[in-house]
């Protein structure tokens, strides 16, 4: 998983893409289809400005998506704490694509 921002250049105002919100896509930050048996959708955007960088979020985790919000600065440790104590722990492996309670995915 990565935790900084993806930077996306030269979007068309007006153009519509879809942010991955589960963090499984191979073509980040956009979706892939990956998300499918996962229960989280991907997020719905049209490039509403008109400039030529944008910072999108890679961690899944930003309170205004599809914006990078900073949240990832310290979210390594809040996710690895999380995993370590998810109760669906036991379930964690190579068959399942995500844990919603944790945010555990496997490794790819």
């Amino acid at each position: 998983m990565d935790y900084g921002p993806c930077t996306v250049r030269d979007l068309k105002i007006g153009s519509t893409k879809y942010w991955c919100a589960c963090g499984l896509s191979k073509h980040q930050p956009w979706c892939d289809g990956s998300h499918k048996g996962t229960g989280i959708s991907p997020l719905k955007w049209t490039v509403n400005k008109d400039q030529k960088i944008f910072q999108i979020c890679a961690c899944k985790y930003t309170k205004d998506p599809p914006f990078c919000d900073a949240t990832h600065t310290n979210l390594p440790c809040q996710v690895m704490e999380r995993q370590d104590k998810c109760q669906n722990k036991d379930k964690h492996c190579q068959d399942t694509k995500l844990c919603t309670g944790c945010g555990w995915i496997p490794d790819f």
